[in-house]
């Protein structure tokens, strides 16, 4: 008998069972719906590939045989095995459940996820949260991160994974009052060239590309006297009248409103960044991981794309 004989089709194995429980095709044919023809030759097709008779069969009554009592025995624990395997699928299938792993830089942790990760584990008690604030790319290929909160140039954006655009990011000059004070108020981002500035980014690259609400750019070639990837210490050295830098909006509101940073250039602005989520498929996706993905993309409090 070969393991390919019994498994070849498990619905055999549970028309079986269901003759036996129920002590004939007929009674069977009555509980589960299944016409007694072919309960009758599913049975003769597994009877077949075993090489063995299971069932001695009358005109009014079915029993097992010696070795149809041992199969039916071990089939009853395969069946059972099957169902719970079906069950587990079932459950995470549906319910959002398990650890789900995000990254994200650090500012946008503090800002986007951290005031939003309670709630969504509130409405979620059996899903988990690994949130990674992390200044640096992550290769969702090679590291164990399910979703990566990404804040990028359209152009920039990994063409290779699917992303989900949440709204976008945009980015301002600012300075504090003391060093405005000390100096002439640019006009002009050509000004800025002769001034102190500080640089915040990920990258090397250091020149600031600006445009005006009239449509005019701009490109300031500017040798940072502090660059850091760090968004704390470029806003405390800002703060504490060290230059000019270009900061991320949502991370200046609180020390704008305490008059802690000025804006510089009001009418100027750096292209707008996409905030958005990237995975690298859709297909069979676990629904705790969907489950984040929608709840980001439903609470965040973030401005709209522009179409």
């Amino acid at each position: 008998m070969s393991t390919s004989a019994v498994l070849s089709d498990l619905n055999d194995l549970r028309y079986f069972a269901m003759v036996v429980e129920n002590g004939g095709f007929s009674a069977a044919e009555r509980v589960s719906g299944v016409p007694k023809s072919r309960l009758s030759a599913r049975l003769a097709a597994l009877e077949q590939r075993l090489g063995v008779r299971l069932l001695q069969r009358t005109t009014r009554h079915v029993s097992l045989t010696e070795i149809g009592a041992q199969f039916f025995s071990h089939c009853q624990g395969l069946l059972a095995e099957a169902q719970a395997a079906q069950d587990v699928v079932d459950m995470v299938s549906s319910t959002p459940r398990g650890l789900v792993r995000i990254s994200c830089p650090i500012l946008a942790t503090h800002v986007y996820l951290a005031p939003y990760l309670p709630q969504f584990i509130a409405r979620y008690p059996h899903v988990s949260v690994h949130a990674l604030s992390l200044d640096r790319p992550v290769d969702l290929r090679t590291e164990p991160v399910d979703i990566a909160l990404r804040i990028r140039l359209p152009e920039h954006m990994d063409p290779d994974v699917v992303t989900k655009p949440l709204g976008v990011s945009r980015r301002i000059l600012v300075a504090s009052p003391r060093y405005l004070a000390s100096i002439e108020p640019p006009e002009h981002p050509a000004a800025l060239a002769g001034l102190r500035t500080l640089h915040y980014a990920v990258t090397d690259a250091q020149d600031w590309t600006l445009h005006a609400t009239s449509g005019e750019q701009a490109i300031v070639k500017h040798r940072p006297v502090l660059a850091s990837t760090d968004f704390e210490t470029v806003v405390q050295a800002t703060m504490q009248g060290l230059g000019i830098a270009m900061l991320p909006d949502v991370g200046c509101l609180a020390a704008l409103a305490r008059d802690q940073l000025q804006v510089v250039l009001p009418e100027w602005s750096a292209p707008e960044l996409v905030v958005h989520l990237a995975f690298l498929t859709r297909r069979g996706m676990l629904p705790s991981v969907r489950a984040l993905i929608d709840f980001l993309s439903e609470s965040l409090p973030l401005v709209e794309i522009r179409k």
